[in-house]
């Protein structure tokens, strides 16, 4: 059997988009996406951030008659140039191992791309601050467009690529205005892990639709618990939550909901084990 090939595979670019995002329907699936990633980002393999540090924020902040709503997370980690670019490429397999010879966690990166393909109308960017360098690139345009799912610097290269800063404080309050929140007013343990790292990253979308005269609802973060995505990082990561420059939940950190016993079971139940037990075949084996 023999075949003469095509030069390259090829795929239709707008179909494509389309069917990797259509899964996205509610923000609470993409705001746990974004927290996914904000724990991949903190691990070893990547930006090896120390558990003490390892905290991030939503940031939610209801619309006007003037002014979009907006939606963000603010993390630690510090987005790269060589990060920004791994995020630019929608399907690949090693996009969050960024080539590394061990991988702690391998996804396609997808999940929060198409999330900010999808489920906002304005601008959606990761804004990246380490080392002293900035990094900028996001989506912008129609929606359901292959304009808007072509990534690219924001607002241009010039001035979104590895372009060195004096200040990072400056760059973090500036980020944070539309939210109504100061730097001042971060959560204690997040706002001393970007002091000691000197480093963050804000992944933001404005406008996001399917909102109710642009106000955020308020089962947004009760349903983000209840998503599985968001199980593993708010075990792992302290992730606060702010709406309109008030932060929720007293300030402390979210947790899941508990899991109630099944009745019967509210206490544990101790079984001794003696040393030997028998297996199916009648051999001897040690429990111990």
């Amino acid at each position: 059997m023999t075949i003469e090939r095509d030069d390259k595979i090829r795929f239709h670019e707008l179909g494509t988009l389309l069917s990797v995002s259509r899964w996205v329907n509610n923000h609470d699936d993409g705001i746990a996406e974004w927290l996914k990633n904000v724990r991949r980002a903190y691990q070893a393999d990547r930006a090896n951030v120390l558990d003490e540090h390892r905290s991030a924020l939503i940031l939610m902040k209801d619309g006007d008659i003037e002014s979009p709503a907006i939606l963000g997370v603010l993390d630690v980690g510090g987005a790269t140039l060589n990060d920004v670019n791994a995020w630019s490429t929608w399907q690949d397999p090693t996009a969050s191992g960024r080539g590394a010879e061990i991988n702690e966690e391998q996804t396609q990166g997808n999940g929060g791309k198409a999330y900010m393909y999808r489920m906002f109308t304005g601008r959606t960017r990761i804004l990246g601050i380490q080392d002293g360098k900035l990094n900028c690139k996001g989506f912008e345009g129609p929606e359901n467009t292959i304009e808007r799912g072509t990534p690219g610097f924001i607002p241009d290269v010039t001035s979104a690529k590895d372009l060195p800063i004096s200040s990072w404080e400056s760059q973090l309050k500036k980020a944070l205005e539309p939210y109504n929140i100061r730097l001042e007013e971060l959560p204690a343990e997040l706002k001393n892990a970007i002091y000691t790292r000197k480093s963050f990253t804000l992944v933001e979308g404005i406008d996001p639709t399917n909102l109710y005269k642009k106000r955020i609802p308020e089962n947004l973060v009760p349903k983000l618990l209840r998503c599985a995505q968001s199980t593993a990082v708010i075990e792992q990561i302290h992730i606060y939550a702010a709406h309109n420059g008030h932060i929720l939940n007293e300030s402390k950190p979210l947790q899941l909901e508990p899991i109630e016993p099944y009745p019967g079971f509210e206490e544990p139940y101790v079984f001794e084990l003696p040393d030997i037990l028998l297996d199916n075949d009648g051999l001897e084996q040690t429990t111990t």
